[in-house]
């Protein structure tokens, strides 16, 4: 891994959460309790107030994090014939590769999830269920892509129950209350993600939107301001930088990359269960370098395709209110800020906005490149 040295201040004052203690004592079997009590806090505090956070000492082997981006610049470097041997555009289940080049997004990645699993009693007849399905692996290297690609997904989700249990703990819900829902085969899915570097060619393609009305040049956005649609993201990113968070004031800051550090946030889904006390985290990505890519992967941490998503009044205290959007400086978001809303089955969810392409509440965004 590249990157800073990870430290408990950045300039964005991000919060810095070590799971390391409590992973050694309870491998140790010694009473966590406390720990458990301490950790949950600290979760619950930074989702309610930046709706995200460093987590470092989490318990994932550094060498397989090294391998993860050591694939992504692997995949990312081959022809682009031989990446779209697996393009997601004709797939099903909405799976592969897929380059993008747009006013919204500046990047090329690859969709991958977890592979179908168990359906006992489930109406196979929902539209949902497409969203499973086998993944596209690269031609080349496909062994060594497939198994990082699968063991890293596998210790994130082994790491997010811990999360989730005690965040679940912390608002003094059960402690399986999310847990619960990831019983049988939850939907979790990563993105290997490339963002492109900036160029210097001055197009003045009105659809990149390169230049501003007075012919300076202004940067391709990565991926566009958003909140994920998720109980939470787990990111990795190399030494590049772009990542930048909104906090609750509306302002951008950069989230520096730390070594062997995750960025953990909030997504919408948590935000929708706890009546806006946590606060999904708007997010945006700026590769500013000319002379190279900037790798990452998130995974998305989601239930199963049929478990219920329950809106809940809040009952923890200061609502985190959503930040204004303007034409220009929107947040995509599923559901309209101070919506309500009934009980839902995350799949039909999920399917409207990949199947459906009702990825953000505002029908203007929705129309074609």
């Amino acid at each position: 891994m590249h990157g800073l040295e990870a430290s408990t201040k950045t300039s964005f004052s991000l919060p810095v959460i070590d799971t390391g203690p409590y992973f050694t004592a309870r491998s140790s079997g010694l009473d966590t309790t406390d720990q458990a009590r301490i950790l949950g806090a600290k979760i619950k505090h930074a989702c309610h107030e930046a709706g995200m956070f460093y987590l470092i000492g989490h318990n994932i082997k550094h060498d397989l994090m090294d391998r993860v981006i050591a694939e992504c610049a692997s995949f990312f470097a081959l022809p682009e014939e031989e990446k779209q041997k697996i393009s997601c555009r004709r797939d099903p289940h909405f799976r592969g590769y897929g380059l993008l080049k747009n006013s919204r997004d500046w990047r090329e990645q690859i969709h991958i999830g977890v592979e179908p699993g168990r359906r006992e009693g489930a109406d196979l007849s929902k539209l949902y269920w497409n969203l499973e399905g086998p993944n596209k692996w690269p031609t080349l290297r496909t062994n060594e892509f497939r198994e990082t690609a699968l063991a890293y997904i596998n210790s994130i989700e082994s790491l997010s129950r811990t999360v989730l249990t005690l965040l679940a703990e912390a608002l003094e819900l059960p402690s399986d209350n999310f847990t619960r829902r990831m019983k049988n085969n939850p939907y979790l899915l990563t993105k290997f993600m490339s963002y492109l570097p900036q160029s210097n060619s001055g197009s003045k393609d009105r659809n990149l939107k390169t230049e501003t009305s007075t012919g300076e040049a202004t940067k391709k956005t990565g991926v566009t301001a958003h909140c994920d649609w998720s109980w939470l993201t787990f990111l990795q990113q190399d030494n590049v930088g772009g990542l930048e968070a909104m906090d609750a004031n509306g302002n951008w800051h950069k989230v520096t990359p730390l070594v062997n550090a995750l960025v953990v946030n909030t997504g919408e889904l948590l935000e929708i269960e706890t009546g806006g006390y946590l606060r999904a985290s708007p997010h945006r990505v700026i590769n500013e370098r000319i002379d190279r890519q900037r790798f990452s992967n998130a995974v998305f941490i989601n239930p199963d395709l049929d478990a219920m998503i329950v809106p809940q009044s809040n009952q923890w205290g200061e609502e985190r209110e959503a930040v204004a959007s303007t034409d220009d400086d929107h947040i995509h978001k599923v559901i309209r800020p101070g919506s309500t809303i009934a009980p839902f089955v995350f799949g039909d969810s999920e399917w409207d906005r990949k199947g459906e392409g009702n990825w953000c509440y505002r029908k203007e965004c929705l129309t074609p490149y």
